[in-house]
């Protein structure tokens, strides 16, 4: 049975001049809705696979994606603490000797350790000028400049779903089906090859919203009986990418940069190409529910805020960065920058290249709208402590 599940509400440290090692009131990050989901079973977790997320294709913009669930989540003052413990377990489970690459150089998973524990150990404001006391503070180039990492953020979307079809739910949200039909193509799914198999997990009343899900690789379904449950990429149909923002613009349907929003409402005028617009893309999601948190690439759970996904070509997984990064409010508006302690843990099919990182940022709309204003060029810093 599904647990009922509180969203975990990790609060970003605000490092300003006379910040401390503390957090305070940054909205977004404590505005994940607690899941009330009592469910059939489920399997265990997978990570999320967004190989496709907006960010990371062409013209689609940024997206955002999955809070960090848990049912016994750390205090929302302890998001930074959390993290660290997190890092310094995954890299207890490697060779301290080993060498892993650092932005065309090399250090060992020893370094990122002793990083790690030091940090632990910091009490002091967690400021570029404070923190160069104890540690050795290496800017980030990308290329968009030399000390600036190249930022975009993903999300998880919400959903509003039924657990029967209904004239209004009737767009299926499908677990994955036997391996006969797990090749079928976007179109014969759409034509309903897979109706009356028993593998619809529910009913959804946006099929544009479906898609950005499995963009995302995930998503919150709201239930009309006012429970929730999360679900999670469980695997596709094989077939190649290909976004709906690029066939829009290819066929002259739309013209310019597309945001989510604008997609949406175009095809609600024009109810009449929706089937045609989201078959272009030939790949098809399924998704299971679960009730684990989710997990990262390098095996721990996200923290909103905090994680973010790198080409671990050029920064380890187990390095800790410092960004200055605009500060959101609950509803996703920017309002002044501030320093931020980031955890490289993830990894995305199109973070690629030195300085690429992609931050999570939560669930909901203003996770969305923050998504969309964190991309651009940031100064960073990866911290590595210093010898002796």
């Amino acid at each position: 049975m599904l647990q009922r599940l509180a969203a975990v509400a990790i609060l970003m440290i605000t490092a300003s001049s006379s910040a401390s090692m503390a957090y305070t009131d940054t909205s977004i990050w404590e505005s994940w809705p607690t899941i009330v989901a009592p469910q059939p079973q489920t399997q265990a977790y997978q990570q999320p696979h967004r190989e496709f997320t907006p960010s990371r294709q062409g013209s689609f913009q940024p997206q955002f994606q999955l809070a960090a669930y848990h049912p016994a989540a750390p205090p929302r003052d302890g998001a930074i603490q959390h993290g660290l413990r997190s890092l310094a377990k995954l890299l207890e489970r490697r060779n301290p000797w080993e060498n892993t690459p650092l932005m065309g150089n090399s250090v060992t998973h020893g370094m990122l350790a002793e990083t790690v524990q030091a940090l632990l150990n910091w009490n002091g404001p967690l400021l570029p000028e404070t923190l160069s006391r104890q540690f050795d503070l290496l800017p980030i180039d990308s290329a968009k400049g030399q000390g600036l990492g190249d930022f975009t953020g993903y999300f998880t979307p919400e959903l509003n779903g039924s657990r029967i079809r209904t004239g209004r739910f009737k767009t299926p949200v499908y677990k994955m089906p036997p391996r006969k039909l797990a090749n079928a193509s976007h179109a014969d799914i759409a034509n309903g090859v897979l109706t009356g198999r028993g593998l619809e997990i529910a009913w959804v009343d946006n099929p544009f919203a479906l898609y950005i899900a499995q963009v995302q690789g995930a998503a919150l379904i709201h239930f009309t009986d006012g429970s929730q449950s999360l679900i999670d990429y469980a695997g596709n149909n094989g077939k190649p990418f290909s976004s709906v923002s690029s066939y829009l613009l290819k066929t002259g349907y739309k013209r310019g940069s597309l945001s989510n929003a604008e997609i949406n409402n175009w095809l609600h005028e024009h109810p009449e190409k929706i089937r045609e617009v989201l078959t272009s893309n030939p790949r098809y999601i399924f998704f299971k529910e679960t009730n684990a948190i989710p997990t990262t690439a390098s095996g721990n759970g996200v923290i909103p805020g905090h994680t973010i996904a790198v080409d671990n070509h050029h920064i380890p997984h187990g390095a800790v960065l410092l960004a200055e990064l605009p500060r959101f409010d609950g509803n996703g508006n920017p309002t002044g920058t501030e320093w931020r302690v980031l955890f490289a843990q993830d990894r995305g099919k199109d973070i690629r290249g030195k300085g690429r990182m992609d931050l999570y940022l939560g669930i909901g709309q203003a996770a969305e709208t923050a998504a969309y204003r964190i991309s651009g060029a940031h100064r960073t810093y990866l911290l590595m402590r210093k010898p002796g």
